[in-house]
């Protein structure tokens, strides 16, 4: 029997014997490996001593599969291993993560070899799983014949998981209640981002569940875990996904690995989803914090790239109808005014037309360089000096430059090397460090992971300076839970002006979407766009709630704990606009980095309009931020439920907007009492505990 042991810190994998041990001081998982598959054994919080997994043969486990397998793929994993070898080392994913240990497991069978990869960070309770899969030389698979189950329409609910999952949780507490977390995407269509649905683990139940986590509860001892599937949302599932786990009694399945037996016949090699466990104890704020370290270890938080204020032309709607040297020259004497960090240029920039052109006859998503081999040159009849002035009266004004980019999704990004070699070029050449990524979409799971190559080879060739910002708004993408770690994303396309046949930016909808998603995936890898809200005032008459209702200081306001977008032509601002953003934004510059850097929670009621809202930044364990929120509402007070700070008395410093408390007492339940007049209002404190 092999034998194999590694370490890095208190990181540690040992294959002895029969069983398979990864771990840290913080957990540890087993695997039985004699059979052909491995099969479960144990996971262990090491702190509590708590075991969550057991061995026992039960009545609700799948009725296809006679053992507690790790992981099942009846269409290419048949028969017994042929041999089993493993191996690690450290890495940190080209500087973006925390330093960590990778494990290799390679299991060959008759007609693939698995390497099953496990990831494991110092001192966390956290262990990511990915299973690559590689089809041995001449062997194709056969397609996969859908079983017909002889089950009525109206018991439809009564159809299990058959064929395959990526991992398996068959848990050993009797009493759980779980909770999933849906999350969507293309948000040119929808407003609506996060979902969550809840229940109790019974024998004789199971379905399957949408969404990239599931938190289950022990409630006798308090203790949780958290599963994460790293892949796409439901609007983006690939071949036959339709769900990220199966419950079924006390067992948990992660589902859906991406691809299947046409996709692995044509592309010989492909990676599943990633499937991820956490461990926690406690109640909610235990696991918000359990999951914030994974964000954190997986994004190490770096202010050069993860606190910014961007300007965009794109949200005026002049598409690239404006480009050209001098509007550029004059867009960054405003930008220094007003206090911006970085400005992108957006679609346009480039010698070839794209089809969101004010120009005819232009490409979208694929084909870029059949359409002019010349693409990704710079436009010389916008720019007949090229991008130098520009760059040069950026740098003097000290704002760095970035650039938006749509990579060639022709055939699952074949032409990822020439892609990736033009954005490493507009680096060398001309310092850009953000990249906004826009037109993809992805037909096969194998052009996910061509597009992660590419991202990773410019990070790699430009010494970790360059990040990118990832759009969501539309086509088949990576969600959120995705490979989508090496950097923001760009949430959401919202304009004054007619997007169809009505505007859609209205600021409590962007706040809402912030405050949402603020609770399960940080906000700092988050843009989220403030506009010239005294454009297309008239497509607003009579709503209390329009963008011009609420001011261009407001609307800035309520974005300072993601990364604020200045979705507008700067020319396009009034001196009175220019003047207050120049008044604000340096200000809070002074503090974005410490604000963001922390834990970012959302706190008062979900915003529609008419709340008090807000958010906290936890930077320690007696400090941090608050954002008060007043929408359209008369109160003069509201009580708010903050994290972390029961039965203490904090002092508050204020920094921005309408705040004039200096002390507020929190009670044993964690509630504090705000005040503010007036209307649209917002108080940005800096707080302490003593």
């Amino acid at each position: 029997m092999n034998k194999f042991n590694a370490s890095f810190e208190d990181c540690y994998v040992v294959l002895e014997g029969q069983y398979l041990k990864i771990g840290n001081q913080s957990l540890e998982r087993v695997w039985n490996i004699t059979e052909g598959i491995p099969t479960v054994v144990s996971l262990k919080n090491k702190v509590t001593n708590k075991e969550w997994l057991t061995t026992e043969d039960t009545h609700d486990w799948l009725s296809n599969v006679n053992q507690k397998y790790a992981f099942f793929n009846s269409s290419f994993i048949n028969g017994d291993k042929l041999s089993l070898s493993v191996e690690a080392d450290t890495d940190d994913d080209c500087g973006v993560a925390k330093k960590h240990l990778k494990v290799q497991v390679s299991i060959e069978y008759s007609e693939c070899i698995i390497k099953w990869i496990h990831i494991v960070y110092p001192g966390s309770p956290i262990l990511r799983s990915f299973i690559n899969v590689t089809l041995k030389e001449g062997v194709i698979l056969p397609e996969r014949i859908e079983q017909t189950e002889d089950v009525p329409a109206q018991r439809a609910y009564f159809k299990e998981l058959t064929d395959d999952y990526q991992d398996s949780y068959p848990l050993e507490p009797n009493h759980c209640g779980w909770k999933s977390v849906e999350f969507i995407d293309v948000t040119d269509d929808f407003d609506n981002l996060v979902f969550t649905k809840e229940g109790l683990f019974n024998r004789r139940e199971h379905r399957f569940v949408q969404g990239n986590l599931l938190v289950v509860h022990d409630h006798l001892s308090k203790e949780g875990l958290t599963l994460i599937k790293e892949g796409p949302t439901p609007h983006d599932y690939l071949g036959d996904v339709d769900s990220d786990y199966f419950i079924k009694g006390m067992n948990v399945f992660t589902t859906g690995w991406g691809f299947g037996e046409n996709d692995l016949n044509t592309h010989q090699t492909l990676t599943s989803y990633g499937s991820t466990v956490l461990l926690w104890s406690g109640n909610e704020e235990d696991a918000l914090s359990a999951l914030n370290e994974y964000h954190n270890a997986i994004h190490i938080f770096n202010p050069e790239k993860d606190a910014f204020i961007m300007s965009n032309t794109w949200g005026d709607q002049s598409s690239d109808g404006r480009l050209s040297e001098e509007f550029l020259l004059d867009e960054l004497e405003v930008a220094a005014r007003t206090g911006v960090t970085f400005y992108q240029i957006d679609d346009g920039w480039q010698n070839g037309t794209t089809a969101n052109s004010v120009l005819p006859g232009g490409a979208w998503g694929k084909g870029y360089y059949k359409h002019n081999p010349d693409f990704w040159t710079v436009n010389n009849k916008r720019f007949p000096n090229g991008l130098e002035p520009i760059i040069a009266s950026a740098k003097e004004k000290g704002i760095k430059m970035g650039l938006w980019f749509s990579p060639d999704s022709i055939n699952d990004f074949e032409n990822r090397e020439k892609d990736s070699s033009v954005l490493i070029d507009l680096h060398n050449k001309y310092g850009i460090a953000a990249f906004k990524m826009d037109g993809i979409e992805f037909t096969s799971k194998a052009g996910e992971e061509n597009l992660t190559k590419l991202l990773r080879r410019v990070i790699h060739f430009t010494d970790s300076k360059v990040f990118f910002n990832m759009d969501v708004t539309a086509g088949i993408r990576s969600g959120y839970y995705g490979q989508l770690q090496y950097g923001s994303l760009f949430l959401e396309n919202r304009f004054t002006g007619k997007f169809g046949e009505w505007p859609n930016y209205f600021p409590h909808c962007t706040l809402r979407n912030i405050w949402m998603l603020s609770r399960y995936y940080p906000s700092y890898r988050l843009q989220a766009e403030f506009l010239n809200v005294k454009r297309n005032v008239e497509l607003y008459q009579g709503d209390v709630l329009a963008p011009s209702a609420c001011g261009i200081e407001y609307s800035f306001a309520i974005t300072m704990f993601a990364n604020p977008l200045a979705w507008m032509e700067q020319t396009g601002l009034d001196e009175e606009s220019i003047r207050i953003l120049g008044e604000i934004i340096p200000k809070y510059k002074e503090f974005q980095s410490d604000i963001l850097g922390g834990h970012v929670l959302p706190i008062g009621d979900e915003p529609n309009g008419t709340t008090w809202t807000g958010f906290q930044s936890i930077t320690s364990d007696n400090g941090g931020y608050l954002l008060v929120v007043k929408e359209y509402n008369t109160n003069p007070q509201h009580r708010y439920k903050l994290w972390n700070l029961s039965d203490k008395t904090i002092h508050l410093e204020s920094i921005l907007g309408s705040g004039v408390q200096e002390t507020v007492s929190v009670d044993n339940e964690g509630y504090a009492t705000f005040q503010m007049d007036g209307k649209f209002k917002y108080a940005l404190y800096k707080y302490t505990t003593r």
